[in-house]
């Protein structure tokens, strides 16, 4: 057991090193994908296709609500 106890410890050591000793300076890619994360972030949720959907969703309620009031007015 005080073998596998040294081995983890030693992975978790190698490991942290490992990741110590990363390059911090950014590639063209990484930049890119900070580019792309910022664009991302800073859009409207409510893009052209959400308020479309919307109209429609609206559009639909109006026309039920149309249907009824003739339905009522036939029945009168």
């Amino acid at each position: 057991m005080r073998i596998f106890g040294k081995a983890a410890l030693a992975a978790i050591f190698a490991s942290t090193a490992l990741l110590a000793a990363c390059d911090s300076s950014d590639g063209p890619v990484e930049k890119a994908g900070e580019k792309v994360d910022e664009a991302v972030e800073s859009m409207d949720p409510k893009g052209p296709m959400e308020e479309m959907g919307e109209d429609l969703d609206n559009a639909v309620d109006n026309a039920e609500e149309s249907m009824d009031n003739m339905k009522d007015a036939a029945e009168q």
